[in-house]
């Protein structure tokens, strides 16, 4: 898929324009299996660099039929382990007392990316457009296939991680997020 991706003609000068695409994640995949010596180490290291820090063994990525993981999607683990990640962001890349993530990457995942209107930045949905406009400005997300969610609202100092499936769109997650808000002020 990141071959795929890297084959396709740019439709205008990068910053100019910004359209989510899938595409993107999937070949920054493929740029980071590059880094790796074997393909084993490659496909060792989200487990050994971030799951087991994290106490998170239940993840699994699927990876593409060239094999480099699809970095858009196909990601699958309990809400518990979906939970530490999130909290894991929360936190600014500390596990306990353990730098995970880089020092910086968290405030870089929030940056606004050009012409996003305040909606996207590194790879994570952000609220700072108003997608939920019930929650906070600071909350940031992954959203995932048929309403699945791990918001993170540094404000609260709380994530919410949401599983169920929603194929027909019905899920309101500005209310759900108004909910849980408003049960924490109760």
């Amino acid at each position: 898929m990141g071959v795929y991706a890297a084959a396709q003609d740019m439709e205008t000068t990068a910053g100019e324009k910004w359209y989510y695409s899938s595409g993107t994640s999937n070949l920054l995949s493929e740029i980071i299996r590059r880094q790796f010596d074997s393909d084993e180490a490659y496909w060792n290291f989200p487990q050994k660099a971030l799951f087991d820090n994290i106490n998170a063994s239940s993840f699994r990525i699927e990876a593409d039929a060239g094999g480099t993981y699809v970095g858009s999607s196909y990601s699958y683990a309990t809400a518990r382990d979906w939970a530490k990640f999130g909290l894991l962001y929360l936190n600014d890349g500390y596990w306990q007392e353990t730098q995970i993530l880089p020092t910086g990457w968290v405030d870089y995942t929030k940056t606004v990316a050009p012409n996003s209107n305040g909606a996207y930045g590194a790879h994570f949905w952000l609220n700072q457009g108003g997608a939920f406009p019930d929650a906070p400005k600071d909350l940031y997300y992954c959203s995932g296939f048929n309403g699945q969610y791990v918001f993170i609202v540094p404000s609260q100092n709380m994530v919410v991680v949401r599983l169920g499936v929603d194929g027909l769109g019905e899920m309101d997650a500005n209310q759900l997020l108004r909910d849980i808000l408003k049960g924490l002020d109760s």
